[in-house]
């Protein structure tokens, strides 16, 4: 996969994470007996990854609703968990701090865990009351976290200090207003970036939760957002949008412009089936739910590699 625009730079495709093997997380000769004589050996697979985050100091936490579950992976301890515990539907998954926050679409609810151990963590927070939370996002520099509420068409802003929570948006087409929002963003500045689905665009709010603008529409070309899914903003202050319609990435810079694609509809590496949620990380790294491929699969944004001229061939004079 390459950048749409000659920018000097390119996507390039780095590994897919469907095994815990694949963070560097490997199993004793007597564990792999064991999964093997018991037949669990594929149970530590990812099956339907929808939802996917990634802590400062590289955990990594996928939502798999497909089998009701979290999987959390901690590559510096060498363990990977299987969260279920209170699970029904869980389809999105953010670190706040050291709780792994997760919403379950089903129960209309956020389960908490403790990030580093797995084990079921209540959460302090005033919640409102939700209808079918599908997207999370934590802006950890104020505290907050933004809770798409895809049945309610709005999008709740829950503090973890105790604060009453707020609630942006209601049902509509106007700017501020959403049509069964999915998936949200928050970048460093505290900007929000909402999938606003089936208005077919993304919405940018500022710090202050004011209107920014919107990008997409509906339509079959690169920059349109026909059926929009997860977003993310890397370091470098592109956002990056997931397109169903096509099964690719989409790029945008701070204006909204277009800067890059990569994908398409497939089962090899940089090509995607159904892909859903999408991260980054603080080295600029992507990380894209490929649902129905059953993995994660990591970008890198590099600069396309300078390949020196060959040199002429020395010909002997006649």
């Amino acid at each position: 996969p390459t950048w749409l625009k000659a920018s000097g730079q390119q996507v390039r495709f780095v590994g897919s994470l469907e095994l815990p093997e694949h963070l560097g997380i490997e199993k004793n000769a007597f564990t792999r007996f064991w999964q093997w004589l018991t037949g669990t050996e594929a149970s530590h697979a990812l099956y339907r990854p929808f939802g996917v985050a990634v802590a400062a100091d590289g955990r990594v936490a996928v939502t798999d609703p497909g089998v009701r579950a979290v999987r959390l992976y901690l590559p510096a301890d060498g363990t990977d968990l299987e969260l279920r515990e209170g699970l029904t539907n869980p389809l999105a998954v953010a670190f706040v701090g050291e709780t792994l926050a997760v919403a379950d679409g089903t129960l209309a609810t956020l389960v908490g865990f403790d990030a580093k151990t797995g084990a079921r963590r209540p959460l302090d927070w005033k919640l409102p009351v939700f209808s079918r939370p599908t997207g999370l996002a934590f802006d950890a520099t104020r505290g907050r976290l933004f809770v798409v509420d895809a049945g309610l068409h709005c999008v709740h802003v829950v503090s973890v200090s105790g604060a009453a929570p707020l609630r942006i948006g209601a049902r509509g087409e106007a700017l501020g207003a959403f049509n069964f929002p999915t998936h949200v963003a928050v970048d460093a500045r505290g900007h929000l970036f909402v999938t606003d689905s089936m208005n077919f665009r993304v919405q940018h709010f500022d710090e202050q939760l004011e209107v920014v603008g919107t990008l997409g529409g509906l339509g079959d070309t690169v920059g349109d957002l026909p059926r929009s899914k997860g977003v993310t903003v890397d370091a470098r202050g592109t956002l990056w949008v997931v397109e169903g319609a096509f099964d690719v990435v989409q790029g945008f810079d701070a204006g909204g412009e277009l800067v890059g694609v990569f994908g398409g509809s497939g089962v090899t590496d940089g090509r995607f089936w159904l892909p859903a949620g999408i991260t980054s990380d603080a080295q600029g790294r992507l990380y894209v739910a490929d649902t129905w491929n059953a993995r994660v699969q990591v970008f890198v944004i590099e600069p396309v590699p300078v390949v020196p001229p060959r040199a002429a061939p020395i010909t002997e004079a006649r």
